[in-house]
């Protein structure tokens, strides 16, 4: 492929190999939930300025050719088919402005849910087994809050799917449960910073909660995740930050969907925009998506 050929997009996937995660240590410092989100959204935003000109994201953004060498039993690489897109409906009832998808697939990668919830279950005494797929297959879809202006990014859906073997496949559902179990409620010491410099301690309390089972694919859960500033016995902040994960299993396939469900902070907590039902009907969405690639087939 010639240097003029690659597109917006392929450029994006490229530079996104060299953006650096903020480790576990990171995490648990800066008790932030939105960091993997929040760099995607930073990076197509540089390299927006890189380009050196506007893009036109809506529709215009070529997708690259796809050619699907898997078995009929669907047991091979994961098409890129098999992930929610912009168009769907039930996206777009999410969030209808979802301009960007960015995309990448793998071999052998590690199964990721929720990093903090590992912190938590490693805090607590919990073995945290490193899970392994066969094939996994990720996108990441940006809107704009404002059109042409490539610095109003945001994130809308980070998903992430994975082709396992049956015992893996539960075990990833096994752990949550556990996890989630002696995480209902972790009170963590974070520093405190002001004016970017730290000032002490502060107290979270970062409770996981699984709030619905089975309402998608095989198997299916909502996951829960709120943080408040204070302890169980003294909140000072409720709920200053919500985020929710959905896992769902078609097959032998696992898909992770992180939405960002947005909201507004109230002194009582944060009132999300994004309703229980428009993430189920969503989760479902990524089910019937998963089905023609999932082995057996739905």
């Amino acid at each position: 492929m010639r240097d003029d050929d690659v597109t917006f997009v392929e450029l994006v996937h490229r530079e996104l190999r060299t953006v650096r995660w903020p480790e576990p240590a990171e995490l648990r410092a800066l008790g932030s939930r939105r960091n993997r989100r929040a760099a995607v959204a930073a990076a197509a935003v540089v390299l927006a300025a890189i380009c050196g000109s506007t893009v036109a994201l809506a529709g215009a953004a070529r997708q690259p050719a796809v050619t699907v060498a898997a078995s009929p039993s669907g047991a091979g690489e994961i098409p890129v088919e098999a992930l929610l897109s912009r168009s769907d409906p039930e996206l777009r009832a999410l969030d209808p402005t979802a301009d960007m998808e960015l995309g990448d697939s793998g071999l052998e990668e590690p199964v990721r849910v929720d990093g903090l919830l590992d912190t938590c279950a490693r805090e607590h005494g919990e073995p945290v087994r490193t899970l392994v797929s066969r094939y996994s297959r990720s996108r990441n879809l940006l809107g704009h809050r404002l059109p042409d202006q490539p610095n109003s990014v945001y994130p809308v859906l980070v998903q992430d799917i994975y082709r396992m073997t049956p015992d893996g496949a539960a075990q990833i559902f096994a752990d949550l449960d556990r996890h989630t179990t002696v995480c209902a409620a972790w009170e963590q010491a974070v520093p405190k910073m002001v004016k970017g410099e730290v000032a002490g301690t502060r107290q979270l309390l970062q409770r996981w909660q699984v709030v619905d089972r089975d309402f998608a694919g095989d198997r299916a859960v909502l996951l829960r995740h709120t943080e408040s500033e204070g302890t169980s016995s003294q909140i000072v902040r409720p709920d200053q930050q919500l985020d929710v994960r959905m896992v769902v299993q078609v097959g032998d396939l696992v898909t992770v969907l992180a939405p960002e469900i947005g909201g507004i902070v109230y002194p009582t907590g944060v009132v999300p925009r994004t309703t229980d039902e428009q993430l189920r009907t969503l989760a479902r969405g990524a089910a019937t998506r998963m089905c023609l690639a999932a082995n057996p087939r739905c």
